[in-house]
This record gives structure tokens, sequence and C-alpha cells, in this order.
């Protein structure tokens, strides 16, 4: 019996860097480069997890795939 496919899973997209006008540097509470930073690392964390989804996806197909054998 086939394995049902897995549901879409789209690559996750990297933050938008903020432009150089785009802070005051005045300390502000919700600095836009702390939270680009924040996000930043959010979004390597979930890159990091979805290749691991996709490399685990792929592993079963390549498994009953048997390698040619070498002709001496």
């Amino acid at each position: 019996m086939p394995t049902p496919p897995l549901p879409h899973d789209p690559q996750p997209q990297a933050p938008s860097k903020p432009g150089n006008d785009e802070c005051c540097h005045s300390g502000c509470t919700f600095c836009v480069l702390e939270m680009y930073q924040e996000d930043l690392a959010a979004y390597e964390d979930a890159l990091r997890a979805w290749q691991q989804r996709q490399q685990a996806a792929a592993a079963p197909a390549t498994q009953g795939i048997k390698k040619p054998r070498k002709r001496a």
C-alpha cells in the first residue's frame, strides 16, 4: 500500500531586513533592528526544522533503491 503524500510544507521565508533609515538609534523599546534579529533567529530555526522534515520525507523513497554493482 503506498504511503499517503505529505501535506504541503512550504519553505520558510526570511524576514525583510530593515533599511538603514528605519532605526532612529534612540533606544526604543521595540527597535526595528532588535525585532529583525529576533525574527531572523526564529526563521533560521524554522528553516533547519523544515530541512530536516524534507530530508526525512525523502529518506524512505531512497531506502529501497539498490546501488548498481560495479563490474570488475
